[in-house]
């Protein structure tokens, strides 16, 4: 990974590194919660299916065309927050700000779509042939969001740390 990527600990003592980053979203199956914002201002959020590449930091994520995440995000120049986060102890989550823009490039966006599939869709489910058929036919569109910094937390430190602290949440 770049050593040009701003990461930043979400507490102080439990951020992770950025091979921690990007192993967390590489292995989750968590959506991406993605943050717009709509034309009067207010902010939307809206869980996408992603794929990140750890070789160039960026994520992708499809949507169709006309909905609103799509509609804000060209509205904005592109401005977008995410977050990628477990909801088991110990909670982990990486979140940021970046910038989305299309992929135009046909053959790029079936391959993303294909690889965002297959992290959620088994294979050979009618899903993923719909959602790679709707991506050709234009239906939908692949989002490439570029970075500018990452805020990672990994509670599991503070088990390390205090191994107390293993039964301190419900769960």
């Amino acid at each position: 990974m770049s050593n040009k990527m701003k990461t930043f600990e979400g507490l102080e003592g439990i951020g992770m590194s950025e091979r921690g980053i990007s192993k967390f979203l590489k292995e989750s199956k968590s959506t991406l919660n993605l943050g717009t914002i709509n034309s009067d201002g207010s902010p939307i959020i809206h869980p996408v299916w992603y794929y990140y590449d750890s070789k160039t930091m960026r994520i992708y994520f499809y949507t169709e065309p006309a909905l609103k995440k799509a509609i804000n995000i060209k509205e904005r120049g592109g401005m977008v927050y995410f977050d990628v986060d477990s909801d088991k102890w110990p909670y982990k989550g990486v979140k940021g700000r970046g910038s989305a823009k299309i992929i135009s490039d046909q053959d790029m966006a079936l391959s993303l779509g294909r690889k965002i599939l297959t992290r959620y869709v088994r294979k050979g489910r009618p899903l993923m042939k719909y959602a790679v058929d709707k991506i050709r036919a234009g239906g939908y569109v692949i989002f490439e969001i570029t970075p500018a910094y990452f805020t990672s937390w990994d509670f599991g430190k503070f088990v390390q740390q205090d191994p107390s602290m293993r039964n301190s949440v419900i769960s």
